[in-house]
Parts: C-alpha cells; structure tokens; sequence
C-alpha cells in the first residue's frame, strides 16, 4: 500500500502557519501547559488541605501527585483536541498515521524499544543511588499512602489519560510545528526532550534539591532517545500511546500497595 503525506508533516503545517492557522502562541503555550498544569493542580490541593488545617499541607498535596496531575491532563487532552480542529484536524492526525508503512514502522518501534528499556530504567536507581546512597529514599518519597480507594481509582484513570497526553503532546504537536516555525529540526527536538524532562520536577515538586535534581534528569536520555526516533520516524509515535500506557501503569500499582500497606 502506498504511503500518503500526513497531515501533520512539515510541508502542511508550514502552509498552515503561513496562513495563520497555527499560531505560535499556542505552540508556545503547548510546551510549557503541562509543567504549568502540575504546579497548577499542587497548588489547588494545597489549598485544600491549608482551608482542611493539614500540618504540611504542600506534602500533603505532592502525595496526590498522580491523580492531580491527571485531572490536569484531562484540560491538557481537551486543548489538543481543540488545536487539532482548528487545524482542520483530528486527535489521531497528531501521532501520524497518515503514512501505510507498518513493516518500517514495526521496525523502528522495535529499535525504539530495545533502547528505550535502560535509558528510561537506568537513570533512576543510578541516580537515586548517588544523590541518597539508597534507592528506597527516592521511591518513598514519590509513592506515598492514600485512601485505598482514591488509589484504585488512580491505577484506572492515570495510565490510560497520561498515554493519551504526554507524547502527543510534546512530539505530536509541539515539536513539529516548532520545526516549523524555526526552519530547522533540531534545536525544537532537544527543546522538547529538555521541557518533557524538566515537566518531572513539578510532578510532585518538592524543595529538596536532591529530589529536584532526581526528577529534572532522570527522564533525559530517554526524552532524548525518543525525540531522535519520533524526528526521524514520526508515525512510530501511534504506537508508542500503548506502550506508555503499560509502561506508566506500574506508577499508580506503587501508589495501591503503599495505601493497602498503610490502611
């Protein structure tokens, strides 16, 4: 079957942005929207749990960090959504399924996922065990107890919205239509890698620079490693929706088993 141009490839969105229909202040505003909307929803719980009269109320909030920032992630799902159709566009035109390629696309997927494992497993306990000398500090301090139920619900709803947002967002929408404006493919590649990366340091964010330290680089490499597949290979990232799905669905377990061990 013949390959046909996607939509969201260089050529169309350049034609839309000398047409106005892609702004660059929603392009903008796309890349910096999720670490905004972290902070945002921390300071909301906050909030609460000030007015509620909590001890801490700041930790009391981060612990909520996976389902606070999945209620953000809904607004984050809406908006590209909305940026899609005003394109002319569906959500699915995002992840570039324009192109009938699968053999070529299967292989990619595999070479991204081969390196993908110990660039997104390594970083953690490595650096975890530099900056504490433990690997557990870390973990404790990220997964923390929460009503069992409120974890059940996490474990649901956060994998599925978390997929359907992250990646699309940053290589599905920003980086190309960066590309775009800037003429060029590399320093919006690198950009996003940097802000996926850095988005971790609000979720949940901490004042420990150890922890902020922890959070800011442990994502890199593979933040990196997936711009370069997704720059040279845009339509591997319809399959990557999935396989973030399973690879983010052992956070919320963490969460569950921390809350059932507390209840």
């Amino acid at each position: 079957m013949t390959a046909t141009a996607s939509p969201n490839a260089l050529p169309a969105l350049e034609s839309r942005l000398a047409d106005g229909t892609i702004t660059r202040r929603s392009v903008w505003g796309m890349l910096a929207l999720r670490p905004g909307l972290a902070l945002g929803f921390q300071c909301l719980f906050t909030l609460g749990y000030l007015l509620a009269g909590a001890s801490d109320p700041w930790r009391a909030a981060a612990d909520w960090w996976l389902g606070s920032f999945a209620l953000g992630e809904f607004i984050n799902l809406w908006l590209l959504v909305r940026l899609a159709r005003r394109e002319g566009l569906r959500y699915w035109d995002l992840l570039n399924p324009g192109r009938v390629e699968w053999k070529r696309d299967v292989r990619w997927l595999v070479l991204a996922l081969v390196v993908s494992g110990p660039l997104a497993a390594l970083p953690n306990p490595l650096l975890a065990t530099a900056l504490w000398g433990d690997v557990q500090v870390s973990a404790d301090l990220t997964f923390r107890a929460l009503p069992v139920a409120a974890a059940w619900a996490i474990l649901v709803v956060f994998p599925i919205i978390h997929a359907f947002t992250e990646l699309p967002t940053y290589y599905g929408y920003v980086m190309p239509r960066l590309q775009a404006i800037a003429g060029t493919r590399l320093w919006p590649a690198l950009l996003c890698a940097f802000v996926l990366s850095i988005q971790h340091v609000f979720l949940p964010l901490l004042f420990d620079w150890r922890f902020v330290v922890w959070r800011a680089v442990m994502f890199l490499p593979f933040a990196l490693w997936l711009a370069w597949v997704l720059n040279r290979r845009p339509t591997v990232l319809q399959y990557m929706v999935p396989v973030h799905w399973l690879l983010d669905l052992s956070l919320p377990v963490f969460v569950v088993l921390a809350s059932i061990a507390a209840a």
